[in-house]
């Protein structure tokens, strides 16, 4: 449940990053928004990878 909670708000940082570096493109800022927004998708990404990992230990036990 925190995992869902925590997933959503990641991708809402992202989704709010990416208007901002549309407002931002002509300016320095555009960059940090950039590589904020990677690392976010990155924690995301994993975050992600883990709750599929996980759901199919429980389909599949041993």
């Amino acid at each position: 449940m925190a995992e869902n909670e925590a997933v959503r708000r990641l991708q809402a940082s992202i989704d709010l990053l990416k208007e901002r570096m549309r407002i931002d493109s002509n300016d320095l800022e555009y960059e940090s928004h950039l590589r904020q927004k990677r690392q976010l998708q990155r924690i995301l990404d994993r975050l992600l990878a883990k709750e599929a990992a996980k759901d199919a230990d429980e389909k599949n036990p041993l």
